[in-house]
């Protein structure tokens, strides 16, 4: 179980270890392929760094449009967020409804969800053309609230119904063992779950497929200028390009090390339940509460994983390192046992993944201000699975064409404000 050391202690089980951590449920559930490394020079069109979610939306749109693409990955594809989350498919944004109408206005919020929302059925349908339909399935999802929490619900809710937006008050969806926890629920039928690394890697093969040129374990070393171009270097060689994209989310300020703070890494923990008993299996969708600090959904054979917690322990999960952790694990299993009814329920898998977050909570697509040619995507803060398709889609137009409809709200260059968007939500009642 990852090398966890464990204690019993009263209704829990606790690490008292901190070894780092393996592969998650997700991605034992569909073992990646090998492309090889990259061995001496290549050259693409377009070289894409990294091989998550938003590298093979952005690579399978290219090649729709005619351009060639290089793939260049440090470990295997989806070995990063995008095969390390909690597998739900959440369309619109880190920010509420409610909070995203504030942020840039009415029409251009209410575009913005249906774009995501279009962006899931885009998913759903490849999905289907790939023969892994499994991988995305259309559930539905439930926010709960606390009755501290309660008035922001109907609040959004009713912002979602004057955009024509789906969204529905659903108390009654409460599974029972929460009601002593929760007393408001919005229902979204538009949102869903998916098997995150079976998905990607579904769409990296066939994109490798169509031609684009795949090589991982080739770590990234520098992306730097090369006459009217770039060039892309690892220790085993190097890919010139007319333009590159950075998507690798948290971590592109390793690369774009003037984008720190406009995006930086958050540690997110999950753990997997053993299978359960029928009568344990009370969750019926995808779900999340606390402010999105704790999500939890069942799996397709009968499990639970639940992830978050990282409010117990903030500043530590400000972080690139991988690693699960016995404050946060701890969490977790608390939340399990006594808001989940899971008591006594062992968790048999554990892992963490390194999310992007930006300062605003919404993410910095296009071109890397002042650098022709080099592009970002990334800062999905904690809702990348939707919105890393969309916005790999929206990078490959605007390498391809120069425009994409919704380019504007996600723009590396508009004004960012200072600070982690994190500290700026703990006044809030669920932080």
């Amino acid at each position: 179980m990852d090398g966890l050391v464990w204690r019993e202690v009263s209704d829990i089980r606790q690490p008292t270890a901190d070894p780092g951590t393996g592969p998650s449920f997700w991605q034992l559930e569909a073992p990646a392929r090998r492309y090889g490394a990259l061995a001496g020079p290549a050259s693409a069109d377009v070289c894409i760094v990294g091989a998550g979610v938003t590298a093979a939306s952005c690579a399978w749109r290219l090649l729709e449009h005619g351009v060639s693409v290089a793939v260049v990955e440090g470990r295997e594809v989806a070995a990063g967020a995008s095969g390390r989350n909690g597998g739900f498919a959440s369309t619109g944004t880190a920010l509420t409804y409610t909070e995203l109408v504030d942020r840039l206005g009415a029409d251009q919020a209410a575009a913005l969800q249906l774009a995501t929302e279009a962006a899931l059925d885009q998913m759903q349908d490849l999905a289907g053309e790939l023969r892994v339909p499994q991988a995305i399935r259309r559930t539905g999802s439930l926010w709960l609230a606390t009755e501290d929490e309660a008035g922001e619900i109907p609040a959004m809710v009713a912002a979602a119904a004057r955009a024509g937006i789906r969204a529905q008050l659903a108390p009654e969806r409460i599974p029972p063992p929460l009601r002593d926890t929760f007393v408001e629920a919005a229902y979204l039928p538009q949102d869903g779950e998916l098997s995150p690394a079976l998905w990607v890697r579904a769409l990296v093969e066939a994109a490798a497929g169509r031609g684009a040129r795949v090589f991982d374990c080739s770590p990234v070393a520098s992306v730097t200028a090369d006459g009217g171009g770039w060039r892309v270097a690892t220790g085993g060689g190097g890919v010139t390009a007319q333009a590159v994209l950075i998507a690798c989310d948290g971590l592109i300020p390793r690369l774009a090390p003037d984008l720190a703070g406009a995006i930086y890494p958050v540690r997110g923990q999950v753990a997997v339940t053993e299978v359960l008993p029928a009568q344990l299996r009370v969750l019926a969708v995808p779900t999340h509460s606390n402010g999105g600090f704790y999500y939890y959904r069942p799996t397709s054979d009968g499990r639970i994983a639940v992830g978050g917690g990282r409010m117990h322990d903030m500043e530590a999960e400000f972080t690139d390192v991988e690693a699960t952790t016995a404050t946060i694990q701890r969490a977790i299993d608390r939340f399990a046992a006594r808001t989940l009814g899971l008591e006594g329920v062992r968790m048999e898998h554990r892992w963490a993944g390194i999310m992007g977050f930006s300062s605003d909570m919404l993410p910095l697509v296009g071109t890397v201000p002042g650098s022709d040619g080099l592009y970002i995507s990334g800062g999905y803060s904690g809702v990348g699975n939707v919105q890393g398709f969309l916005g790999g889609r929206i990078a490959a137009d605007l390498i391809a064409t120069g425009s994409h409809p919704q380019a504007a709200a996600y723009d590396p260059a508009r004004p960012l404000p200072a600070g982690r968007a994190d500290e700026r939500m703990a006044g809030r009642p669920d932080s």
